[in-house]
């Protein structure tokens, strides 16, 4: 599996729902960190930024995924930014990817994000750094 196979299986495993920049670098942020083993050594790597951990290469492979139409990219409701959906045809092909996947990752997956989602942004950011602490190192965030 490549990380954009990775990152299908994580944006897929929101069921529907749209994830925002925060939840996908966080979910990928803890994919990597967590199950390093079974990510191998071509995954993301993620960098202090201003809100924790962040790799824009996410970016441009969920965009890449959009040219292939796994994934739809839509901005939110103010405009301000980005969010990211599996289409039809990205949940099939995660699907896929995860039955041929290890079931304990691919549960994995399921969870965290699903975890992400029902936090709101600054919950979300005091989580990670508090498990963490490093990335904090250039955070504008404050708790």
């Amino acid at each position: 599996m490549d990380r954009k196979d990775w990152l299908l299986l994580v944006i897929a495993a929101a069921e529907g729902d749209l994830l925002s920049p925060v939840q996908l670098q966080k979910s990928m942020f803890l994919l990597g960190e967590e199950q390093k083993s079974a990510v191998g050594k071509g995954f993301y790597n993620f960098i202090p930024y201003a809100y924790g951990p962040f790799c824009v290469d996410l970016y441009h492979d969920a965009e890449d995924l959009e040219r292939q139409g796994l994934v739809s990219i839509h901005l939110n409701l103010s405009g301000r930014w980005r969010e990211y959906r599996a289409t039809p045809a990205g949940v099939e092909r995660a699907r896929e990817i995860g039955e041929c996947t290890n079931k304990q990752v691919v549960d994995y997956v399921s969870r965290t994000v699903n975890w992400i989602k029902g936090m709101s942004f600054h919950q979300l950011v005091k989580e990670i750094y508090d498990k963490y602490p490093a990335y904090r190192k250039h955070s504008v965030f404050q708790d």
